[in-house]
């Protein structure tokens, strides 16, 4: 079974991808993490902004806009887990 390359690139850049996160609870911006967290993917990869990071992203590693969504969601999510239990 592949693993979905998106999901190892999260997990490769996790700690630049938790700065995000952070930045959007600080800003009390915990509606845009998801963003921040797309933004900062397609940066990582070499892509200027977007206006829709989510496509954006959906179109570099060839999945469905949805399926980047999920994973993208899920990992914010555990996230704000790591900075609201600690």
């Amino acid at each position: 079974m592949d693993i979905n390359p998106l999901i190892a690139d999260l997990i490769k850049y996790q700690d630049e991808l938790l700065e995000s996160i952070q930045i959007s609870i600080w800003f009390n911006e915990l509606h845009k993490a998801d963003r921040y967290v797309a933004h900062d993917i397609a940066e990582i990869k070499g892509e200027q902004y977007s206006t829709d990071p989510f496509q954006q992203v959906a179109n570099l590693y060839n999945l469905p806009r949805e399926e980047v969504v999920e994973n993208i969601r899920t990992f914010t999510t555990k996230g704000f887990k790591i900075f609201f239990s600690g």
